[in-house]
């Protein structure tokens, strides 16, 4: 029986919808992973005299789930390039990507840029392998006392089984919580305790009459939306006078790694938001101790930055 430990996870670019691409994987550390095959049942209706539901057909099949990651900045950047649309920038053996939403879709079949995913469970069997999935949303969290994790849902797609691939993992520090810092309208702030900052491309796993129960596409069924969450001590009323007037105010989280990857250079991450605005600020009194107060907030499209986030990755990974 195999551990959880001899699980690998990889994840391919794909060049085209419909074609599967194994030759390019970008190996993960998991956390955890719920990626499956599901396969929809198609109950017959007609009457036939007795009581009991009947029989079973076999309907759409669909892959979805999610994997959660620590955001080492290489790993990291395969999520994100999964999710958003890379721009990069060289300077030396260093790599600047910019990642934003994307403005349009991939192509006619794909909203997002296509990908194949390797699963292996650490047995002797085959190692599962999901095509044509796309990003469908993305998770930062990061905690006091805590390394930045990174969950990934995902849809699509295709599903088939393959020899189990060999996986070599990239090197680094993960992000923390101890070399990061915030700052709200900017103002450097000290007294936020956790964040969550969430990206949902709002996809769907499209059907059509064709000869697979494989989905036929994966497009977009409504509005890209930008969530934060989070919790800071209640040192004053100046965000509660914010979310009263309702101003909308720039959000940035930078983080860089302990060690150096090289003389003077750092590895880094920014989340630019460019126009947050509060949503929930309940005032909750939970006891007798220093009062920390929860909050909820939308990321809104920016028109001088074209996008309502953007995602600064410093490393030396030259392309996904």
């Amino acid at each position: 029986m195999p551990y959880g430990l001899d699980s690998k996870l990889g994840l391919s670019f794909q060049t085209s919808y419909g074609t599967a691409l194994t030759s390019s994987m970008h190996w993960l550390e998991p956390i955890n992973d719920s990626i499956g095959l599901k396969k929809a049942q198609i109950t017959r209706q007609g009457m036939r005299g007795i009581y009991d539901e009947g029989a079973y057909q076999e309907g759409v099949n669909t892959v979805d789930g999610d994997i959660t990651i620590e955001a080492k900045a290489i790993p990291l950047g395969v999520l994100l390039s999964a999710t958003n649309l890379d721009a990069v920038v060289t300077s030396g053996t260093m790599y600047t990507h910019t990642f934003k939403p994307r403005t349009a879709d991939w192509d006619s079949y794909s909203a997002e840029r296509p990908f194949t995913y390797h699963k292996g469970m650490g047995d002797t069997g085959s190692a599962q392998l999901y095509a044509d999935m796309n990003g469908n949303n993305l998770e930062l969290s990061i905690a006091n006392g805590e390394l930045l994790t990174a969950k990934m849902g995902m849809i699509g797609g295709t599903y088939s089984q393959i020899a189990a691939i060999a996986a070599s993992y990239s090197t680094g520090d993960a992000l923390q919580w101890s070399v990061s810092s915030i700052s709200i309208a900017g103002t450097a702030r000290d007294n936020i305790k956790a964040l969550t900052i969430t990206q949902d491309n709002t996809l769907e796993a499209k059907h059509v009459l064709k000869a697979t129960k494989y989905p036929s596409r994966v497009k977009r069924s409504g509005q890209r939306s930008i969530s934060i969450a989070g919790t800071f001590l209640f040192d004053n009323q100046t965000d509660l006078q914010t979310f009263v007037s309702q101003a909308e105010q720039r959000l940035l989280l930078s983080l860089v790694t302990a060690t150096q990857i090289q003389s003077g250079y750092y590895e880094s991450f920014t989340v630019d938001v460019p126009s947050m605005r509060f949503t929930e600020m309940p005032q909750a009194i939970s006891g007798v101790g220093e009062m920390e107060i929860g909050f909820s907030a939308k990321g809104v499209y920016n028109v001088g930055s074209a996008c309502a986030i953007t995602y600064t990755l410093v490393n030396t990974k030259a392309a996904y």
